[in-house]
């Protein structure tokens, strides 16, 4: 029997149907119906509930948001309304709404791995870890709370834990894709790449187009120094979910390596700034082979750049401006697939990046205080690293032997407000450590590029300093952490690095144990700063 008119219905007629246009997909005339249903009953939750449900499959999520608050607000036990509204959230990234709304329910395995994953987004691991540890323990078997559990450990460096928890995940999950990848990453973190590459083997064969393993296997493969697979595979980075980059700009076809003589090619960024310096090093290749070059830059690299690549018209990325008629083009990450085939590849040239030799003067004067012969220490100490930044840190209470040096001064080249950590570091070992706040590495990198040419050397942790100062061939001590938070680019238990030829390598030898490392920096540095 056909339902009467739209015009004409009941109103519990108008809500069947307005289900079976939500159905089909058919969301604008369901959201009306839904509406025309809420106009004659205001507090109708249920209506109110399937509202939110069309809104959502709409991906109008604020209004999704809306309608389940109103249906939970004359329906308080509303179950369903409160799983939706959870979801919404989630698509919203509302975490600590999603948090507020699950915390005083009953607590379930699922509801506390929603929890604890609404945590790890805030950036708050141990209430993160808090919670997947409830939730394991509610469901033994709670393969996303193990699996997320085991991603948190592998961060923080408890390799077996992790594995641990992540066999569990994949004996009770299916599809186990997330578990896997997870598993994958702690052989990799553990320095067990053959084990990781053979389990993201498996996961592409499953799934060939699982972008996120393709890049993870990128990064394993090229650590290991294999690069022509891992440059191919690398190219997946720009297939990962919520990647946002020049790859669909131009028109004009990729360059392959073909002769460039005479030819216009732009070479356009995708990086963060310090991944963006280290690929930069390829840019004096590009050039020697006779490329008529436009470089597509970060705003902030621009005016170090136009300086540094003075045969190359550099233009900013944000806004991007016409760069004209081109003939190829080419990402900074595919560079490497034609540059960087072999370690021989690696030319020796200690530097590529050029700073203002009138501002690198003035401050480094200023710095030494009338003693030319005094010589200066450049120091960082801190990554911002989103994903990393415990394991890539290191406290300058943990500096003692390398701020004990005698007859130095230390410039702080630590981009963030971390100046009471100085003065403490300063009041505690008796040393000077020079904070110039002129300086704002995080927008001028080229004034920070003259403060780091003023050293005579730098030691640093793994981050945009290091790039800066091995770009300009400043002497640099690296101190690079064991487990998760190692970079592909320092490959796999070098001290040196061919990207950059003045630096050297000081690695952990267990994960979150800096002691070695630093001690190694600190001979390194009484050793002389030539």
């Amino acid at each position: 029997m056909s339902l009467p008119p739209r015009q004409h219905m009941s109103g519990a007629d108008a809500y069947r149907e307005a289900l079976r246009l939500d159905g089909l997909g058919k969301y604008a005339e369901a959201q009306k119906l839904c509406q025309k249903i809420l106009k004659a009953a205001p507090k109708h939750a249920d209506v109110h509930h399937l509202a939110g449900v069309v809104y959502f499959h709409a991906g109008k999520y604020d209004d999704a948001i809306r309608h389940l608050k109103d249906a939970l607000k004359y329906k308080p036990d509303f179950a369903e309304a409160v799983g939706n509204l959870a979801k919404a959230y989630y698509r919203k990234a509302k975490w600590r709404e999603l948090i507020a709304l699950l915390t005083p329910l009953p607590e379930t395995a699922d509801s506390l791995t929603e929890i604890g994953y609404a945590h790890e987004q805030l950036g708050d691991q141990a209430e993160a870890e808090k919670a997947y540890r409830k939730a394991v323990a509610r469901d033994p078997s709670a393969a996303a709370a193990h699996s997320n559990l085991g991603a948190i450990l592998t961060r923080r460096g408890d390799v077996e834990a992790a594995a641990a928890h992540l066999e569990i995940a994949l004996a009770a999950a299916a599809p186990p894709s997330t578990a896997l990848l997870n598993l994958a990453m702690v052989h990799d973190v553990a320095g067990r790449a053959e084990q990781a590459l053979e389990i993201y083997g498996r996961i592409i064969a499953a799934t060939p187009d699982h972008a996120l393993a393709r890049f993870q296997r990128a990064m394993t493969l090229l650590s290991m120094g294999r690069f022509p697979e891992g440059w191919k595979e690398y190219l997946w980075r720009f297939r990962r979910p919520g990647t946002h980059t020049l790859h669909e700009a131009f028109a004009m076809p990729f360059w392959n390596g073909e002769p460039l003589a005479g030819r216009k090619l732009v070479v356009w960024t995708e990086q963060g700034p310090g991944d963006e310096i280290l690929l930069a090093s390829m840019i004096a290749d590009v050039l020697a082979r006779g490329a008529d070059l436009t470089l597509v830059a970060s705003p902030r690299l621009v005016p170090l750049f136009r300086r540094s690549f003075p045969a190359a018209r550099v233009e900013s990325s944000d806004p991007l401006r016409q760069v004209g008629a081109q003939d190829l083009q080419v990402s900074f990450s595919h560079l490497g697939a034609v540059l960087r085939r072999s370690f021989d590849d690696f030319p020796r040239e200690r530097a590529f990046l050029k700073a203002d030799e009138t501002q690198r003067a003035e401050l480094r004067a200023a710095y030494q205080e009338g003693d030319p012969a005094r010589k200066l220490i450049g120091i960082a100490w801190h990554s911002a690293n989103p994903t990393a930044e415990a394991q890539k840190s290191v406290t300058l209470q943990a500096w003692a032997p390398i701020l004990k040096t005698p007859g130095v001064t230390f410039v702080s080249l630590q981009y963030g407000d971390h100046v009471a950590d100085a003065r403490a570091a300063e009041a505690a070992f008796g040393c000077k450590i020079v904070t110039d706040r002129s300086i704002d590495s995080l927008r001028d990198i080229d004034g920070f590029a003259a403060q780091v040419a003023a050293m005579d050397r730098v030691v640093s942790v793994s981050n945009t300093a290091v790039h800066v100062a091995g770009g300009l061939g400043v002497p640099t001590s690296v101190l690079v952490p064991k487990a998760f938070g190692k970079i592909w680019y320092w490959f796999q238990e070098r001290t040196d690095s061919p990207w950059y030829p003045s630096l050297t390598l000081h690695r952990q030898t267990h994960a979150g144990d800096w002691t070695g490392a630093i001690a190694e920096a600190a001979c390194t540095l009484s050793g002389g700063f030539a």
